[in-house]
């Protein structure tokens, strides 16, 4: 196994000592010990280590894998050594669309403000998702919040034109629903064919989310498309 795979598969799993060990490129004394100073080929074994940004198959930096598995210590080391949080895997996802998903706050928070390349927070990934759609489907409402305090654009559509409040109405989270149209009512207009959060919350029987919906000013005479 390669060091940027060594790398990949410590980040996986948590190991942070051989994270450390693999970036610092120490593996012992420069002089060998005592007994002389070391060849130049083993001098060169010793600093080269891997690639910070090094990918796997599916596109997945060290810091993706750390990010998904909730290694906070790891993503910390990696953005120590300059890892960039602006690497998107084959499916465009960045890392802090992971921990989004994961509902990692702590994470979402070390990415958006540490490092040498800050998170962005409004990419976004091959269906045009940002960390806020993430988030929103899955119910992570602590995630959600620090989202909209970082100024993520809740109006951002995914491929299918979905917004995040569509996201959330259509799977039921109560509490992220009533924390976006709080921070943005303006998105409780008519603003496309396809559907309205409305739509979503009452086809899929959330019965809580349409009243709160309609609470809030939604309008029932939305026509919508049906094709």
């Amino acid at each position: 196994m390669g060091k940027d795979q060594e790398l990949l598969e410590a980040a996986r799993t948590g190991n942070v000592a051989l994270v450390e060990k693999l970036l610092s490129g120490r593996k012992g004394g420069i002089l060998g010990g005592g007994s002389g100073p070391l060849p130049l080929s083993n001098l060169l074994s010793i600093w080269r280590g891997p690639n910070v940004n090094c990918t796997d198959s599916s596109g997945y930096t060290a810091l993706h894998h750390a990010a998904l598995n909730g290694h906070k210590d790891i993503v910390l080391k990696l953005l120590q050594y300059e890892a960039s949080t602006n690497v998107a895997d084959n499916k465009g996802y960045f890392p802090i669309h992971l921990a989004a998903w994961k509902g990692d706050v702590e994470i979402v928070k070390i990415l958006i403000h540490h490092g040498p390349s800050h998170s962005r927070v409004n990419e976004q990934n091959n269906e045009n998702e940002t960390a806020l759609h993430c988030a929103a489907q899955y119910g992570h409402s602590e995630v959600v919040a620090v989202l909209l305090e970082e100024l993520t654009d809740p109006t951002i559509r995914n491929s299918k034109l979905e917004t995040p409040l569509d996201l959330a109405a259509l799977y039921g989270r109560l509490r992220v629903v009533k924390m976006i149209i709080s921070a943005h009512p303006n998105l409780m207009s008519c603003n496309t064919r396809k559907h309205t959060p409305l739509h979503l919350a009452a086809r899929n029987g959330h019965k809580a989310v349409v009243q709160v919906l309609l609470e809030a000013g939604m309008d029932v005479s939305c026509q919508v498309s049906l094709l």
